[in-house]
């Protein structure tokens, strides 16, 4: 954090798995209650994260990462629902929600390490046969392009999938009922610095309510009139 002369400045690491509209609640909440703590926003890899946390390059991160080797501690957060991303001729929509078996055929475009991780644990059936194609890539927006140019179907949080309708991609939830990532808020072990335990809690009310129509979530996101305040900073992924 910073000395007790220097303006208030939370660095705070996210992966790309953890983006959700929580997320965005969460800090629209921050910029309400504590508008003069400035929030620098890095996006990167969940290693990335965990290495910017033990190295002090970050205050806090996000991601949907369960395990990991280094010593930081973790609050657990949301929950984040997976759904399939189809393109808009796929045979695939004529199911209403799509049954794992059904998959089996399909090539597989993934871009969320932990989504192929949860799937492997709780349905083998989508990634037991060692022939099918696999497409790993580095973000969601190449996801949807691939689903959308009918290179395969996507497996990703289901709302980002339904914000991407313009994008000629349709969601379908899984047959067999939800499926889950976890996400958690992770800190260098030890480190309980004011604004990132106040950070901390306002992480776990959103995490805890219904962060779309509570009345502390609708006075969070109304815009500021000094528009050229700036109250968090994106910087570029280290």
């Amino acid at each position: 954090m910073n000395n007790a002369c220097s303006p208030l400045i939370l660095k705070l690491a996210v992966s790309s798995a953890a983006m959700s509209p929580q997320l965005a609640a969460l800090l629209a909440l921050q910029r309400a209650e504590e508008p003069e703590t400035r929030v620098v926003i890095s996006e990167g890899s969940s290693i990335d994260l965990f290495r910017g946390l033990d190295k002090g390059d970050y205050d806090v991160g996000i991601t949907s990462e369960t395990s990991t080797a280094f010593t930081v501690s973790i609050q657990q957060l949301w929950r984040v629902e997976l759904a399939v991303a189809l393109p808009l001729r796929s045979p695939l929509l004529a199911h209403r929600t799509i049954p794992l078996e059904a998959l089996r055929p399909a090539p597989l475009i993934y871009g969320f390490p932990p989504t192929l991780e949860v799937l492997s644990r709780l349905a083998d059936t989508v990634v037991d046969n060692q022939d099918r194609a696999f497409s790993r890539i580095m973000s969601f927006e190449l996801m949807t392009g691939m689903v959308a140019a009918g290179y395969g179907i996507g497996i990703a949080p289901q709302a980002r999938i339904l914000q991407a309708r313009g994008s000629g991609i349709v969601m379908r939830p899984f047959a067999e009922g939800p499926i889950v990532l976890g996400t958690g808020l992770f800190r260098a072990a030890g480190n309980t610095a004011p604004a990132i335990e106040r950070f901390a809690r306002r992480a776990h009310a959103v995490a805890e309510s219904d962060y779309r129509n509570t009345p502390l979530s609708r006075a969070a996101h109304r815009i500021p009139n000094e528009w050229q305040r700036t109250d968090s900073l994106m910087s570029a992924p280290r």
